[in-house]
C-alpha cells in the first residue's frame, strides 16, 4: 500500500531574534562605550596623556573625535546588515576592536594612537549597531533589553574615567588597554559561539521519506 508523502509544511522560523543572540554585541558594545572616555579622568591629565607628550587638543581629536567618527560611520552598517546577518557583522567588528585595543597598549607614538582609535571605534560602532538592530527584533523583553543596555551603556560612559584613572596611576595606562584587550577578547568568542549555536537552530528540519509502494 501507497502511503502519500505528507504535505504539511515545515514550521517557519518566526521573526524575531532569540533574546541570547544579543548578548556578545551588546557586550562587546558595553566595551566599546567604556573605551570612549577611559582615555579622561576626571581630576586631571591622563596617563596616557603625559606619556605620549600630548594636548588636550591633540588627545580630543587623535584620542576621542576620532573614535566617535569611526563609530558613526560603522554604526549604519551594524544597524542595518545586524539583524539579518548578526554574527558575519559582530564577529569582524569584534576583531577590529581587538586589534585596536592591542595597538593602543604597546603604542609608541601618537600616530599609531590615532590608527587604534579609528579600528576600535570602527568595530563599537558597528556592535553598536547591532546589538540595537536585534533588540528591536525581540518578540518579548524588547522595553527591558533597551533599558537595561542603555543604563549599562552609560555607567559604562561614566565610570571609565573613575576606573581607568586608578589603574592607571598603579600600574600605567598600558595596563587598562591590555585588561580592556581581556574582555574583548572574551566578547569574541562568546559572539562567536552565540553565532554558531543561532546557525545550528536556524537549519530547516530535514522532511521524512516517502514510503516506497508495495507490489
Amino acid at each position: 500500500m501507497y502511503v502519500p508523502p505528507s504535505t504539511q509544511r515545515a514550521p517557519q522560523p518566526t521573526a524575531g531574534s532569540p533574546w541570547w543572540l544579543v548578548i556578545g554585541p551588546a557586550f562587546a558594545a558595553l566595551i566599546g562605550l567604556f573605551l570612549v572616555t577611559v582615555i579622561y579622568r576626571f581630576d586631571g591629565e591622563s596617563a596616557l596623556q603625559l606619556d605620549l607628550g600630548m594636548s588636550s587638543q591633540s588627545l580630543l581629536l587623535n584620542g576621542l573625535v576620532s573614535y566617535l567618527v569611526a563609530a558613526a560611520i560603522a554604526f549604519p552598517a551594524g544597524l542595518l546588515l545586524g539583524a539579518r546577518f548578526p554574527t558575519a557583522v559582530t564577529v569582524p567588528a569584534i576583531f577590529s576592536m581587538l586589534l585596536g585595543v592591542v595597538l593602543i597598549a604597546f603604542v609608541p607614538n601618537i600616530g599609531l594612537l590615532l590608527v587604534g582609535r579609528v579600528l576600535t571605534g570602527l568595530g563599537a560602532g558597528a556592535v553598536l549597531g547591532v546589538t540595537i538592530a536585534l533588540i528591536r527584533r525581540l518578540q518579548a523583553g524588547r522595553g527591558a533589553a533597551a533599558g537595561i543596555t542603555a543604563g549599562l551603556g552609560v555607567l559604562a560612559l561614566a565610570l571609565a574615567p573613575v576606573l581607568g584613572g586608578l589603574l592607571s596611576d598603579a600600574t600605567g595606562f598600558r595596563v587598562v588597554f591590555v585588561v580592556a584587550t581581556l574582555f574583548v577578547f572574551v566578547a569574541l568568542v562568546v559572539a562567536g559561539i552565540l553565532g554558531i549555536v543561532a546557525a545550528t537552530k536556524a537549519k530547516p528540519p530535514v522532511p521524512p521519506m516517502p514510503y516506497p509502494p508495495h507490489a
